[in-house]
């Protein structure tokens, strides 16, 4: 006799923000068991996300499956079961092993037959599609919120966010006194654990979370408060890099080493005696290493700057030669030149930026005046839909099930309106700056400083790697649709696909904006040189 079991699955992650909740899954399920006549023999519920393995249920069950233990599973739905691609193998194999004789869902029964594990592997596909999907899209999120400086977490102690917009503001009750805990330090009269106790002793609390918070300032959060240069103006990343942020500093960069240097951090910020404004900014293709440089002085005095590999991965010997900063310059301004717009096509490109966003204003007024259209009905739906379930005439499962489908359409449909209400002035103001930096950059290479250079060659490319003595990178978007347009000097197409990257890529141009800002000083010396 087959033994058959219920498992359901819910996770508090956006994944699921539209599933049925564990009770009603199993309400459901057992209801479609007894019209089938199967018998359950057990119940597995867990809330667990299902984007990467190791559910520990869902562990079990698999393993009470290869047991010959459970030869049948009842599930809501596929993606109940697998949004992974090790989850998703795993049910299909035992399917096709006969281990697994059946999963019935809402919907469908999947058997071990071909034609059945086929529509399976197709449907577990497109819930591991929808978890890839979703995972580019908050990394993409994460990457421009971080571009704008802005923090992609909950900021430290003494800040807040601004539950409208998501911008990081001061904490009107632990600002100052976050601010006084740092001045305590740098006057070097108290420690870190001295602090702690004095602000404790008054009543000083974390911030109250749902779960969390609402307690004394613990060891280890004032030291991690000491060391996080969030608090300069920076938002650092884990793997070491980091962002300028665009919030309130609490402290300047003086203070921040000062305090480090107090508490005897041995990775504290240290002045340079040199300043190199391409390390960091390349890998060694031999070994995959950081790009460093070292200035030698000569006998006759001179001196000269060399870029090489650092040569810290000893696993991996590398022969990577040296190379002089004048060759590297010459070498990174003829990689960007390849991008770069002449003032001629520049004047007319930022002409048809400007005048086909004028002739699509009607076009994209009627698209406006549909969208609207269709979100009223979105609601008008959902008012008509909770009146049903007002009188009575829908159970709580259909009006669940229902409302998520409006609510999903609406969301679609919120997210497109979005998109097309931006006006025609902002969208061709950001063209224009994709133009302007790529007329301007070769410029800003050859006049520039070297801050200045820098954040031109961190906007124009992704990945600069040097191999052999010469340098190759990846092109920004949508900085290769200009480069592509200017190898073959066919610019007619240029604005139409700078367009399309900025609207349905959802490209950011905020790095581009900041290296103009940067170079808006060196113009006057452009005009007099040329």
């Amino acid at each position: 006799m087959s033994t058959f079991v219920i498992y359901a699955r819910k996770s508090s992650e956006s994944e699921d923000r539209q599933a049925l909740s564990v009770d009603s899954q199993v309400k459901e399920l057992k209801s479609i068991a007894a019209r089938q006549g199967i018998e359950v023999a057990d119940v597995l519920t867990e809330a667990h996300s299902a984007k990467a393995p190791g559910r520990p249920v869902f562990g079990e069950l698999l393993r009470r499956v290869r047991r010959r233990e459970i030869s049948g599973i009842l599930c809501w739905k596929m993606d109940r079961l697998a949004r992974n691609h090790l989850d998703h193998g795993s049910i299909l194999q035992l399917m096709a092993d006969g281990a697994l004789e059946r999963v019935v869902t809402s919907d469908r029964t999947y058997t071990g037959d071909g034609n059945d594990r086929f529509i399976g592997n197709f449907e577990l596909g497109m819930a591991t599609k929808y978890i890839d999907d979703l995972r580019a899209n908050v990394l993409r999120g994460n990457r421009s919120r971080l571009e704008r400086g802005w923090v992609t977490h909950n900021p430290p102690l003494g800040y807040l966010l601004e539950p409208a917009t998501k911008d990081v503001i001061k904490d009107p009750k632990r600002f100052d006194h976050v601010r006084r805990m740092w001045e305590l330090l740098l006057t070097g009269t108290m420690r870190p654990e001295a602090i702690r106790e004095h602000f404790n002793a008054h009543g000083f609390r974390t911030r109250q979370f749902k779960r969390i918070g609402g307690n004394p300032l613990a060891r280890a959060t004032i030291y991690a408060m000491f060391a996080n240069s969030f608090y300069m103006g920076l938002i650092p990343l884990r793997d070491g890099r980091t962002y300028p942020g665009a919030h309130p500093a609490m402290i300047s960069r003086d203070e921040f080493e000062d305090a480090q240097r107090i508490l005897g951090r041995t990775m504290r910020p240290r002045p340079q005696r040199h300043s190199f404004p391409y390390v960091g900014l390349m890998k060694c293709g031999n070994c995959a290493g950081s790009i460093t440089a070292e200035t030698h002085v000569k006998k006759s005095g001179r001196t000269f700057t060399y870029y090489h590999c650092s040569r810290r991965k000893k696993e991996t010997p590398c022969r990577e030669r040296a190379v002089p900063s004048l060759e590297l310059e010459r070498q990174l301004a003829a990689l960007i030149s390849r991008a770069t717009i002449p003032n001629a096509v520049h004047a007319w490109l930022t002409q048809e930026a400007q005048s086909d966003l004028q002739r699509d204003a009607e076009r994209s007024e009627r698209a406006l005046s549909a969208l609207r259209s269709a979100v009223s009905s979105v609601k008008a739906e959902l008012d008509e839909l909770l009146s049903l379930r007002l009188r009575k005439l829908l159970t709580d499962e259909a009006y669940v099930s229902k409302q998520g489908e409006l609510n999903a359409r609406g969301e679609g449909l919120q997210n497109q309106l979005a998109r097309l209400e931006r006006s025609a002035s902002e969208l061709s103001g950001q063209i224009c700056t994709v133009f302007d930096f790529a007329a301007r950059a070769t410029q800003t290479l050859r006049f520039g400083t070297g801050v200045q250079k820098r954040m031109i060659l961190e906007a124009a490319g992704l990945n600069y790697v040097l191999t052999s003595g010469l340098i190759k990178l990846t092109w920004a978007e949508p900085l290769s649709l200009v480069a592509a347009a200017a190898s073959s000097q066919t610019w007619s197409g240029l604005v139409d696909d700078v367009r399309t990257a900025i609207i349905d890529k959802g490209v950011s141009v905020a790095r581009f904006e900041r290296a103009l800002e940067a170079s808006d000083g060196i113009v006057p010396e452009i005009a007099e040189a040329a």
